[in-house]
């Protein structure tokens, strides 16, 4: 039996990340032909030549919306439909909020938050053409639980997961399923940045995330994976 992804179609956005480029390759590995958005065209040229046929890129910035119009746009002249995109661009900044600037505040809601409302209004239209459509978004642990000198990230992710929920229930009539992801720290530079206290044993690897997105991704029918929490095994549950 064939892989269920087969000839799907998938934008994955923040395709160069750590998370981003395993998704990637994933949704490939599956027969599923992917369209990589990102900033970094150096980096999109690169994992395209890596990858092989079924993958196209377009380079832009997400935080604008007719860049955001033009990456689905590109998708379906290249693949001819949309039936996932995957939210997994993101920025990270660890600093105490008394000495969080405006600029580097608003640069996280952009980045974080807002490029998951831009693409999924850019994509609204494939995605409910599509036979069976889904949306799935990196939000990270810090959407559930707070963690010291993150608050603006944190804040972010928590407006990211109640953008997410309140889009599940909007979508549901056009059958667009909506899943949040929260990974605990995972082994990027970015988790780096935001969670450089953690020992590295205490990290997900970015290729077990993509794994849980082909799972899921898999096994749509009546049951709906809509909240995940992620984290490594290190410890037994009454020892957390």
């Amino acid at each position: 039996m064939g892989s269920k992804l087969q000839d799907k179609v998938a934008i994955v956005t923040g395709a160069t990340g750590g998370i981003g480029r395993e998704i990637v390759k994933a949704l490939a590995s599956e027969g599923a032909k992917v369209l990589m958005a990102d900033i970094n065209e150096e980096a999109l040229k690169s994992l395209k030549k890596e990858i092989g046929e079924n993958i196209e890129y377009y380079s832009g910035d997400l935080c604008d919306l007719d860049t955001c119009r033009k990456i689905a746009a590109h998708c379906k002249d290249t693949f001819g439909k949309l039936d996932i995109l995957v939210n997994s661009v993101g920025v990270a900044l660890r600093k105490p909020l008394i000495d969080v600037t405006k600029e580097e505040f608003m640069k996280l809601y952009e980045v974080n938050v807002y490029t998951t409302l831009s693409m999924t209004q850019a994509c609204y239209e494939l995605l409910k053409d599509s036979d069976s459509s889904d949306i799935i978004s990196i939000v990270s642990s810090s959407g559930m639980y707070p963690h010291i000198h993150q608050g603006a990230y944190c804040s972010t992710k928590y407006a990211q997961r109640a953008l997410n929920e309140v889009l599940n229930i909007e979508l549901f009539d056009d059958d667009i399923r909506v899943h949040n992801l929260y990974p605990s720290a995972v082994e990027t530079p970015m988790a780096k940045i935001a969670r450089g206290d953690l020992a590295e044993n205490m990290s997900c690897k970015p290729e077990e995330i993509a794994e849980i997105i082909v799972f899921i991704l898999s096994n749509r029918n009546n049951s709906v994976i809509d909240n995940l929490i992620i984290r490594r095994y290190t410890k037994r549950p009454d020892e957390m």
